[in-house]
């Protein structure tokens, strides 16, 4: 077997013994622990000798867990004694909140502990096997898919991490910065670049974290990749700006949070503008620029409005570009981060000094690359690159550096533009606004098998969306198997958290209607800025875009009352009741519009649970017999939306109905476009047909 299919049996068997200890837990420390377990057992096999007592405490664990006993004691044990060792890659131990350290016998802080580590080293394969870093990956992704919390700043994909890599080309002896590492996988991924060149330097790897349960996370991670106590730290791009650091970094890799507000902005003196408190991603662009060397390059992935915002971060986008600090725009395509996260992104590449990255002549362009149609998916999965995909993105990258006139454009895919023509169109970075689309061919002879192909492809994929949804509404019947129906609370008591039973004492949430008329005027919409979210824009799956509307950035910042955060549920307050979508990272910081409510659900309240059943025809039939108006112009206001009776099973019972719903979603989705495809074929095949004659 081969040592990334061996890291992939041992990662799914570890995660289904972990699975049945989430319920019912605070897990937010469980993957610290995990890792924290996979740095021991590399160190146990790398470096360990029989007589050290670390692994023979190690190996007394392992024992304990295979007859089910708690190895708690023998693990914590051995953790401490390999980290008096002078090549254990971790610093501190004590602070990096491991919850096996000092737990005694029965300690059920970790009670997923002895099954985890008996799958770990069962037989065969053995986690010796398998290649660590391999299994460290794939257990971060699985965390990320299928956690019981969000990933937050946590987590960018490996075929992304590869990609920024590639751009950046990292070789030994480079200072390398990552000012908001998450689990630090972009600068493990750069570790295994360099340590394909040559030895890697710990003190050669700097990070930190707006998210102080981070760095732990990060440490581990980059342990295991063989980076060894490198600087990791939590901080801000505010406080890093300040800061003098470790010195100047030749190379900026970075995914930071999307949308973040920050304060104190007016304390730095920034190189190209201030940016606005409510948005911070124009701090950790120049943040990433100012810490580069002199002939360092940052690549950074970026939300896709930061290539098109108005008012200072328009400012600050056009003194960049006529500093020579941009190299290139990428944009990517929607899901590489998970299958119900549907932003795309784009990776922003600079440098200090663009001269000296181009040739002479050459600095006043910018290269733009559209792939926002690469990539494959799978139901239920995120997006992924192949290695075709970041293959053709980064080979085209490093062809324009070498020589941007040589390098001809693609139509549909890339295109090197001039500084004139970027300020021309006011500053914006939006890479559809200069690739274009390649221009669509009409159906020939020979397109038909292919487009037959594709008619195969869809029956496999419903075929898997109908076993996957079988499974997923077996889990529904196993937690609901007692038979007792759920009771019913009124969406008041819910959100105030003054229910009884299990939920009592909960976080209390917020249930908000939208602004009035008087506070989002006519007069106040822009062609582009912060969205407002109105009943139009409401689907069944999200958000529709194509008319949405605008307001400024300081006009949002004056309805911060109603700005949307991730896992809001919007819903439709007037027209067809029940409509509502889930507020995901990308529309963090809209604004709810007239004519819509916003619901912060409490912690025991699961949002997408919520929204499906808000849509279920029990709740529309009661939404329009309470409400007021004319046949087609229906009304529920907000006290009579709080008496709502909602069923409220445990909150793994509403995770488990809330993604069989998501599942039944995307097999509508996949049947509509098997019939499209269908029509299709219908469309063209008789034209095909007959230009074969």
């Amino acid at each position: 077997m081969k040592t990334e299919d061996q890291a992939a049996v041992v990662v799914d068997r570890a995660w289904r013994a972990y699975v049945p200890f989430q319920r019912g837990r605070n897990t937010f420390g469980d993957l610290t622990s995990m890792l924290a377990i996979l740095v021991l057992a590399g160190f146990v096999e790398s470096v360990g000798e029989p007589e050290d007592e670390f692994v023979k405490r190690w190996d007394r664990a392992v024992a304990e867990a295979q007859v089910g006993i708690s190895p708690l004691m023998d693990l914590g044990a051995a953790m401490r004694s390999a980290s008096r060792h002078a090549r254990f890659p971790l610093p501190d131990i004590d602070k990096l909140g491991i919850g096996f350290l000092d737990s005694g016998e029965g300690a059920d802080d970790v009670p997923w502990a002895a099954s985890f580590l008996s799958a770990l080293t069962q037989r065969p394969p053995t986690l010796a096997g398998a290649d660590l870093t391999e299994v460290c990956e794939l257990l971060l992704e699985r965390h990320v898919q299928e956690g019981s919390f969000s990933a937050g700043e946590f987590y960018t994909p490996r075929a992304v991490a590869s990609l920024l890599v590639e751009f950046a080309s990292p070789q030994p002896g480079d200072r390398i910065l990552d000012p908001a590492c998450g689990s630090g996988g972009l600068l493990a991924i750069t570790a295994q670049r360099v340590a394909e060149l040559g030895r890697i330097d710990g003190a050669s790897f700097e990070a930190y974290a707006t998210d102080r349960s981070n760095p732990p996370l990060a440490m581990m991670n980059l342990a295991i990749h063989g980076v060894d106590q490198p600087h990791v730290g939590a901080s801000d791009p505010v406080s890093l700006f300040q800061r003098r650091g470790h010195g100047l970094a030749d190379l900026v890799l970075s995914n930071p949070p999307f949308n973040q507000r920050i304060d104190d902005t007016h304390v730095v003196d920034w190189p190209f503008g201030r940016p606005p408190e409510s948005n911070a991603n124009f701090a950790w662009l120049q943040l990433a620029w100012n810490k580069l060397s002199e002939n360092g390059l940052a690549a950074v992935i970026m939300p896709p409005r930061a290539a098109w915002s108005n008012g200072c971060e328009a400012d600050i986008r056009r003194q960049m570009i006529v500093n020579g600090t941009l190299l290139a725009i990428i944009a990517l395509p929607s899901h590489l981060f998970a299958p119900h996260t549907s932003i795309p992104v784009h990776i922003w590449i600079l440098a200090r000094d663009k001269s000296l990255h181009l040739p002479d002549g050459d600095g006043d362009t910018v290269l733009f690359i559209n792939a926002d149609r690469l990539g494959t998916q799978l139901p239920r999965r995120p997006r992924v690159l192949t290695a075709e995909d970041t293959q053709r993105i980064s080979s085209r990258f490093h062809a324009w550096l070498r020589s941007p006139r040589a390098t001809p454009d693609e139509p549909g895919f890339s295109r090197s533009v001039a500084h004139e023509e970027i300020l021309e169109n006011e500053g914006s970075l939006d890479p559809r606004l200069y690739v274009g689309d390649e221009q669509e061919r009409q159906p020939t002879a020979l397109d038909t098998s292919h487009m037959l192909d594709e008619l195969d492809q869809h029956h496999d994929a419903t075929s898997s969306s109908s076993i996957a949804l079988r499974k997923s509404f077996h889990t529904c019947e196993r937690l609901t198997r007692s038979g007792a129906e759920a009771p019913r609370m009124p969406l008041r008591s819910i959100v105030s958290g003054t229910v009884e039973g299990e939920f009592r004492g909960s976080t209390p949430g917020l249930l908000l209607a939208g602004p009035s008329g008087s506070l989002i005027r006519a007069e106040h919409y822009v062609h582009t800025g912060i969205p407002v979210v109105m009943p139009k824009d409401l689907t069944g799956n999200g958000f529709d875009v194509a008319s949405i509307r605008h307001i400024t950035g300081e006009q949002a910042e004056r309805l911060e009352r109603f700005r949307l955060r991730r896992d809001d549920v919007v819903l439709a307050r007037r027209g067809e009741l029940g409509r509502c979508a889930v507020v995901r990272e990308e529309q963090q910081g809209w604004v709810c519009g007239t004519g819509c409510f916003v619901l912060r659900p409490p912690t025991e309240l699961n949002a997408d649970y919520f929204a499906a059943y808000l849509r279920s025809p029990e709740a529309r039939r009661w939404l329009v017999s309470h409400s007021t108006g004319s046949m087609t112009m229906k009304t529920i206001s907000l006290d009579v939306l709080a008496e709502l009776p909602v069923p409220l099973p445990d909150l793994g019972a509403q995770q488990a109905i809330a993604g069989a719903m998501a599942r039944l979603d995307e097999h509508e989705q996949l049947l509509r476009d098997q019939l499209a495809q269908t029509q299709r074929i219908r469309n063209g095949a008789l034209k095909g047909i007959l230009s074969s004659y």
